[in-house]
Formats: structure tokens, sequence, C-alpha cells
């Protein structure tokens, strides 16, 4: 094969695997009142230098998350997911609601860069404004 030929099949790579990339998931529409506060518990504590011991007073039950099924755009270097149970009655079970954060680690304190909520076990995200 010729160089040229090379440089097609490359680029035609390229554009095949950025358009496999995962979108972001769209806007959430209205969420519960439990699922609002239990996000609002997480984005206080998951910021903490220890996240998952942060938060563990709280009602949301924080671990990483994986993303094995990359349902969500990918975690860039020096970020990390985080999923917590939303639960609909304190100390109940969580059922399917979780949510989730993308978290930038910082030197003092991380931020968050993305919030996503998924009402059915993460079959589908929205994310959380």
């Amino acid at each position: 094969m010729s160089r040229p030929i090379h440089a097609v099949l490359l680029a035609a790579l390229l554009v095949s695997t950025q358009a496999q990339a995962q979108k972001a998931p769209s806007a959430c529409g209205a969420l519960p009142t439990y699922v609002r506060e239990a996000a609002r518990d997480m984005a206080y504590c998951i910021t903490m230098p220890n996240p998952i011991a942060a938060c563990g007073p709280t009602q949301v039950d924080v671990q990483v998350f994986g993303n094995a099924e990359g349902r969500l755009p990918k975690a860039g270097k020096g970020q990390t997911y985080y999923e917590g149970k939303a639960r609909r009655d304190p100390g109940g079970p969580a059922g399917t609601y979780r949510l989730v954060f993308l978290v930038t680690d910082g030197k003092t304190k991380s931020t968050i860069a993305q919030r996503y909520y998924s009402a059915d076990h993460y079959t589908t995200f929205c994310a959380v404004q």
C-alpha cells in the first residue's frame, strides 16, 4: 500500500472512533426532592480529601464508579467518577436511583466537573444542573 492510502485509512479510523465516543447525557428535568437533597449532600462531601469517608455520615453511600458500560464520557487525567445511592426513604433501600459525579482532583480540595442522575441503575443518565 502506498502512503496516501495509509493516510486515508488512518483518517477514516480516527473519524469512526470519534463518532463512537460517548456523548454527554442531556439535562435532567425536575428531580424529586430526595434526589436533589442527596445531590446537595454528595456535592458537599465528595470534594473533601477522603470523599468516601466524608460522605459516610450522610444518607448517600458513596464509592468509586468505574463507568464500565461506557454510558458516560470518559474521565480525564486526574478525574474520578463517584457514585452515590439516592434513597427515597432515609435509611431505606437505594433501589435503582444513583447519582454519579465526575470529580477533578485538586491539591487541597477537589472540584465537581459534572453531575449525573440515573433512575434505572445506570441504564440511562441525565445531567444534573
